[in-house]
């Protein structure tokens, strides 16, 4: 009872602290992603996904590094992931299998309150004009690497992150329940091109991304973003024992 009654009052501080964050501003401005949609190997993707959901058909994913220069916690940082394109009871959305960041404050506050996988990696971003690069590297393995060039403006872009989201852990994690969590990011896109992308991924055993990842990108995009917040968040469903030993490198390693 005494572990129930501290998560009751973790969750409502929790509460407190998203709106408070939401009521100062936006709680990322300006953030510039690179982005590639790519294909996913359908036996190893089925293998990394909880309890209720399915990838996608075709499997596919989209694949981010991206610059936040400012929040509404007063950290600039770097982060990368890999969003799952899933198919649940509740309709079509994203799963974050994979997620790596370049500040601790970042991390805590996405493994705390949305669920998010976050590890600590290092980051390069540049922008040289029109030609963008992103890279990754943990533990003396450069990851992955996005990179390319932009083409046409998006006059009419179809949403980025404003998307049901569906990810474990978050709220609840102190009772060792660890629930999936449904949420829909909100945004204002400021711009969006088409980026002629090139991703390059290195296997490692601590990112194994390159068991996931079955061929090059189809599509790329460059965007500058707002995200104000969140439109809803509740608990749907649990992830499984299987979930926990399968991602167990992508989510702790």
């Amino acid at each position: 009872m005494r572990e129930l009654h501290d998560d009751r009052h973790y969750l409502t501080r929790l509460r407190e602290m998203i709106v408070k964050m939401q009521k100062s501003g936006n709680m990322w401005d300006g953030a510039r992603f690179i982005t590639a949609e790519v294909p996913l190997d359908p036996k190893n993707v089925r293998e990394i996904l909880p309890l209720g959901m399915k990838p996608a058909d075709p499997e596919s994913g989209m694949l981010f590094i991206v610059d936040y220069p400012k929040t509404s916690f007063d950290v600039a940082y770097k982060e990368a992931a890999l969003l799952v394109n899933v198919k649940t009871p509740l309709g079509k959305g994203v799963h974050c299998c994979w997620m790596v960041v370049d500040d601790e404050t970042a991390l805590i506050y996405g493994r705390e309150s949305l669920g998010y996988p976050k590890k600590m990696a290092d980051f390069e971003f540049q922008e040289d004009g029109d030609a963008v690069f992103g890279s990754i590297t943990r533990r003396g393995v450069t990851a992955l690497t996005l990179e390319g060039v932009k083409g046409e403006a998006q006059e009419n872009p179809a949403p980025l992150f404003a998307k049901k989201t569906f990810n474990v852990g978050g709220p609840g994690q102190m009772l060792g329940i660890n629930p999936v969590w449904l949420f829909k990011p909100q945004e204002v896109i400021r711009e969006s091109y088409d980026l002629d992308v090139t991703v390059t991924v290195e296997w490692s055993e601590y990112d194994p991304l390159a068991a996931l990842i079955a061929g090059p990108a189809s599509s790329g995009r460059f965007v500058v973003m707002d995200i104000p917040g969140s439109d809803y968040m509740f608990p749907v469903g649990f992830a499984g024992l299987k979930f926990f030993i399968n991602t167990h490198a992508l989510r702790f390693r």
